[in-house]
């Protein structure tokens, strides 16, 4: 009580102090008034003063100092602005990366799919996790819906999403994860198909150089026959895509090894398309060899340009591969005969025919009857004189007639001969 007593006493000896009764005297026409002020009224007064000017104050300091919070909000939104831009940039060099990337697979893709027949690429798996990731991320899985009478999705939608609610899915920074991931499993698979694409185009030209050992004629010379004869091509210019490294510097060097194998087979197997490999005639034997040999007319030592055949008189004659008839007549001591001009550097002779069925300028195929066997020209009996002939030179025809059947068997034209 004695507390509460003594504010009060100081309360009012406060107000006593400094806000006393206060009188304003008014004089008007001979006569005074007065107005009194109690302490009360004048502080109130006093206080409402007082909050004025604190509020004045306070207004003046925030007008003076608006610009300063107001630069300093505009760079705190420029700072803002700086970083979600860097964050964008970030996911757009992501998006063109993966994007580079997917495309770059699928150029690989589809070259690999020519190399092995393929006429449509095979599906992508999706990993466990990746359907997981796709689930929690997009609810319930409507990927599906609307798709079921629509064209076939590519590998590179398949990577990067078709859709609404796939584009949502790949905005997801571990959706992008997800597909790197996918990716650099695909770019393995690949990197294991063309390793045996290359291991396959690689032993078929080991088979060819095999089987074409006994006739002296290596791959690289049929390459190089091919590579000067032809000359005859032309067309529109339609670029094609060129191989870039994915994920690491030299993973494509792999493809451009497969593409320059590959060429190389197919220039050797073109080759192969004239070479002599048929059975010059029907039924025959084996009267004389290629080579040194006693002359059956002079009795004194020759070199033989051919084989020669025996059979019976009118046998059939066949060409030996496909190609053009250059002479078909009379020509000295040949006789009766027929050259066929092959392609690549290879071309035949048949001679001492009874009758000649073709003429020149038609083109013939492998097997084809070209004449009957006789004894024209310079011979002692009935036989064909057969040779075949390699970048202008003569060669012996034995070891193509010993090479036909693994030859045949590399083209697939096996059955082509079957019956000769």
């Amino acid at each position: 009580m004695s507390d509460d007593q003594t504010v009060m006493n100081r309360f009012h000896a406060f107000r006593a102090k400094y806000f006393p009764e206060r009188q304003l005297f008014l004089r008007s026409e001979g006569r005074v008034r007065f107005v009194t002020f109690g302490s009360y009224f004048q502080m109130g007064v006093a206080s409402a003063i007082a909050i004025a000017m604190g509020w004045g104050l306070v207004t003046s300091y925030h007008y003076l100092t608006r610009d300063q919070v107001l630069e300093a909000k505009n760079q705190t939104i420029n700072a803002m602005s700086a970083q979600y831009q860097a964050l964008s940039n970030d996911f757009s060099s992501l998006e063109a990366e993966v994007e580079r990337k997917a495309e770059q697979l699928e150029t690989r893709q589809k070259f690999l799919e020519e190399m092995v027949g393929l006429e449509k690429a095979q599906p992508l798996p999706a990993s466990e996790d990746d359907n997981a990731s796709d689930s929690n991320t997009t609810g319930p899985d409507t990927s599906d819906a609307g798709y079921g009478d629509q064209r076939q999705v590519t590998f590179l939608e398949e990577l990067l999403g078709v859709g609404t609610a796939n584009a949502a899915v790949f905005t997801n920074t571990e959706r992008r994860t997800s597909l790197l991931r996918r990716l650099k499993e695909m770019e393995s698979r690949q990197q294991l198909l063309v390793r045996r694409l290359i291991f396959q185009a690689e032993n078929r030209m080991e088979n060819i150089e095999q089987a074409l050992a006994p006739t002296q004629i290596d791959n690289e010379a049929l390459i190089a026959k091919w590579q000067s004869a032809a000359s005859a091509m032309g067309g529109p210019y339609v670029p094609e895509a060129e191989f870039q490294p994915v994920f690491d510097p030299e993973d494509d060097q792999p493809f451009l090894k497969l593409m320059t194998a590959r060429q190389r087979l197919e220039m050797v197997t073109m080759v192969l398309d004239s070479l002599p490999i048929g059975q010059p005639a029907e039924k025959y034997y084996l009267s004389s060899r290629f080579g040194r040999r006693k002359d059956p007319i002079k009795k004194t030592w020759a070199r033989h340009s051919g084989l020669d055949l025996a059979g019976w008189p009118g046998t059939a004659i066949t060409a030996t591969a496909p190609g053009t008839v250059v002479h078909a007549g009379w020509y000295g001591p040949y006789g009766q005969m027929v050259e066929i001009e092959h392609g690549n550097g290879f071309k035949t002779r048949y001679g001492h025919m009874r009758k000649v069925h073709v003429s020149k300028g038609d083109t013939v195929t492998l097997g084809q009857r070209i004449g009957d066997m006789g004894k024209t020209g310079r011979a002692t009996d009935t036989h064909v004189h057969y040779e075949v002939w390699f970048d202008g030179k003569v060669r012996d025809p034995m070891p193509f007639m010993k090479a036909a059947n693994d030859v045949l068997e590399i083209q697939g034209r096996h059955e082509e001969t079957s019956k000769q």
